[in-house]
């Protein structure tokens, strides 16, 4: 029976243990902390189908339906099909036709609104300035931690030895490769890197370079207002909001698009997040001098052209050659929860030396080595498939 050890036990190291063990692979599960203790129990735990690349629109298909069976089998898993509202002006108008066409085709069940419709769909909401928007009633949003602790839990069913509390402090890539902790060493097959903020540092540890650079988001929930909306994504502003289960609003998209240290990052939010963030809500909701429960930072990881890396990597970006043993998961721009279930099948088919539906997402797809990047966020339009049709 083929063994994986995989690194990092946040959604994406979790659907990854969860599918390979499906598939009857032996699977460790490593990590410094919890389950979902670090990028993944801060996420806003939006899930959404309206994505700007086709490969990301047929990943989230899988995403979502695997979203709805859990929450239908699990009875501490909850997905909340509540919809998802991007909103815009004349400006956004021309994209949001663009890849409603390319999502549709892709087989999203999402459509053009007009101001009168988004009206309907959202009485709470004001349609001051907008003048289109798009909508997907299927969307929706989860509990990023109860989701990977649920699905842990099905995978510990299935056999995995989970590990919390184990942080690796090398890896011999030699054939078989093993992976040394500050508990003793793990004798493997292959080595599944799926450590978020951290995994060029912990893929630097088998001699691997890795393009991915962390930085921060922020989010923030309101004190309890007297009304419910579902998701709102102001592509103008680039501000999102949602209610949440506390009765206050759920709002995001603080993105801060330079590099951050996991390490030694500002986990509170900025005040002038804060301050606009608030203004955003102020004028789009019917709520005065909101008060804000609660703030935060976390980090997503972004790579030079905004794709994940899921596969095999080069031993550099734009190599040639490089492990056969070692398969990364990273890189996944802030989107990494809702696209964990299809980024957990991609790597169990990589593992088991198939091919998966997402090959865009390979490591090895550079020429040439990208050197240094820009972080560009992934919600927002600028900048995103200009040449869609």
């Amino acid at each position: 029976m083929t063994h994986a050890t995989i690194i990092g036990a946040g959604a994406i190291g979790v659907s990854a243990a969860y599918h390979l063990t499906e598939r009857g692979v032996d699977v460790t599960l490593l990590d410094k902390g919890h389950a979902a203790g670090e990028t993944t129990g801060k996420a806003g735990g939006l899930i959404f189908t309206q994505l700007h690349e086709p490969t990301d629109v047929r990943a989230m298909k899988y995403s979502l339906d695997f979203f709805r069976e859990l929450s239908a089998s699990d009875n501490h898993f909850t997905y909340h099909e509540v919809g998802f509202l991007r909103t815009g002006t004349e400006s956004e108008r021309s994209t949001f036709e663009a890849e409603v066409s390319m999502q549709r085709r892709e087989g999203a069940n999402v459509r053009l609104v007009d101001p009168d419709e988004i009206q309907e769909i959202y009485p709470s909401f004001s349609i001051d300035g907008v003048t289109v928007g798009t909508y997907a009633p299927e969307d929706g949003y989860a509990d990023p931690h109860t989701f990977t602790t649920a699905l842990l839990d099905e995978a510990k069913s299935n056999g995995i030895d989970y590990r919390p509390g184990t942080m690796v402090t090398g890896i011999d890539r030699s054939s078989p490769p093993t992976v040394e902790t500050e508990a003793g060493a793990v004798q493997t097959d292959v080595v599944v890197i799926a450590a978020g903020p951290w995994t060029s540092r912990v893929a630097k540890l088998a001699d691997i370079e890795v393009p991915v650079k962390p930085y921060r988001a922020q989010a923030l929930v309101t004190t309890p207002v007297d009304f419910e909306i579902g998701t709102v994504y102001d592509a103008h502003e680039g501000v999102y909001f949602r209610s949440e289960q506390s009765g206050g609003l759920l709002v995001g998209d603080g993105t801060e698009e330079v590099e951050s240290d996991p390490d030694a990052y500002t986990q509170t939010a900025d005040f002038d997040f804060l301050v606009e963030t608030s203004d955003v809500v102020e004028r789009g909701l019917p709520v005065e001098d909101v008060g804000i429960q609660n703030a935060w930072a976390g980090l997503c990881t972004a790579t030079p052209d905004g794709k994940p890396l899921v596969g095999r990597p080069p031993d550099e970006p734009g190599g040639e050659s490089g492990p056969n043993n070692i398969v990364l998961a990273a890189g996944l721009q802030g989107h990494g929860f809702m696209r964990s279930p299809a980024v957990g099948k991609a790597v169990a088919a990589v593992v088991c030396d198939e091919e998966h539906d997402y090959p865009e997402w390979s490591p090895r797809r550079f020429d040439d080595h990208p050197g240094d990047f820009d972080i560009n966020e992934m919600l927002k339009l600028d900048g995103k498939n200009p040449t869609l049709g």
